[in-house]
């Protein structure tokens, strides 16, 4: 199998999206935010983190199942597995950065709610 510089950012997009999941159903059940979301520094300037657990980390899992999709669909479309249209990829990109910029935005504003 050839393993062009796109199957493996496929593959690199679900593994995040499969750690992000995790990080997101561990965080959400501990009261606890991954410095990989929010940075230690930040997190140290926070005082609720199980507030701010409560709010970003079940976004955070549903940002995850997204970047699975997204990585399912773009190895399958690289691989020739399912070989899907130019529309169907321009779709699933502008959805992805929508969902990303949506996820963004949510960060922005738990950092603004729980981090003084």
């Amino acid at each position: 199998m050839d393993m062009s510089f796109m199957m493996v950012f496929d593959i690199i997009v679900g593994v995040l999206g499969l750690y992000l999941v995790f990080i997101g159903i561990k965080g959400y059940k501990t009261g606890e935010v991954d410095p990989m979301i929010v940075t230690t520094e930040e997190l140290t300037r926070c005082n609720d983190k199980a507030g701010l657990s409560k709010y970003l980390m079940p976004k955070t899992a549903i940002f995850g199942g997204f970047c699975i999709i997204f990585g399912i669909q773009g190895l399958l479309n690289d691989t020739g597995k399912i070989p899907f249209s130019q529309a169907i990829n321009v779709a699933f990109l502008i959805a992805f950065l929508a969902v990303w910029i949506v996820f963004s935005y949510f960060i922005r504003k738990a950092k603004q709610l729980y981090i003084h």
